[in-house]
């Protein structure tokens, strides 16, 4: 792959934790600017770990690691919140905060770049009609469903409009209906210019939508399909 068009890089990436355990071995990956990639496998096969690998959460123990253009392998950790107003993250248990309404859960992320008031209640209203929740603005997070709460996080990873949307499970905690509605909107998201990684077990919706398919089995990458299936 050109490397002028990789917006992620990872060359011989492994992790080890401190107990030992090898979470990912020797991992060769590359995603295009504007891709939209699944991650499945196992639980404990090393899916969450290589997101939190790209989160700067976990350092690398061997290998390279190049993410919008940040070398995340030789990274000072002072130079982490900057490169992290690059990504945005969806995580399954949603993270919102229970005490703030939706429109504060999603202007925090504006707040953190010191975006102005005007500008930053523009944003946040545009993203809450975009997921559908612009009706919802002054309500608590305890008072929506999964589904919408989930909408909200996504909104809150969005309101930057940043180059990479990681999501973790991001269904994983949804009904049938609210997951479908969900990757719709991902995949919305996607077609407005950001590029998407989902981890997730559903192999339902990983073989309707069609997308290219990254499996991961004990840390290795077993298959790498353009328009895969889980499982086919």
């Amino acid at each position: 792959m050109n490397e002028n068009t990789s917006l992620i890089r990872l060359k011989g990436v492994g992790v080890r934790y401190q107990t030992g355990t090898e979470a990912l071995k020797d991992i060769d990956l590359e995603v295009k600017k504007g891709e939209f990639v699944f991650m499945v496998g196992s639980s404990g096969s090393g899916k969450s770990t290589f997101i939190k690998t790209l989160l700067g959460e976990v350092k690398a123990s061997s290998g390279k690691i190049a993410v919008a253009g940040y070398p995340l392998d030789k990274m000072k950790r002072k130079k982490l919140p900057f490169y992290r107003r690059k990504l945005g993250v969806v995580f399954q248990e949603f993270r919102l905060l229970n005490d703030r309404n939706i429109f504060e859960n999603v202007a925090l992320s504006q707040r953190v770049i010191g975006v102005s008031k005007e500008r930053m209640k523009k944003n946040v209203h545009a993203m809450l009609e975009m997921v559908g929740l612009a009706d919802k603005e002054k309500a608590y997070p305890m008072e929506l469903s999964g589904g919408e709460q989930q909408r909200v996080a996504i909104a809150r990873a969005m309101v930057n409009r940043p180059e990479i949307l990681l999501a973790d499970e991001p269904t994983g905690n949804l009904d049938p209906e609210n997951s479908w509605e969900i990757m719709k909107l991902l995949e919305q998201m996607n077609r407005l210019g950001t590029t998407v990684i989902v981890v997730t077990h559903n192999d339902d919706i990983v073989n309707r939508m069609k997308k290219r398919v990254v499996t991961v089995q004990k840390g290795k990458i077993v298959s790498d399909r353009d328009r895969g299936g889980y499982g086919q």
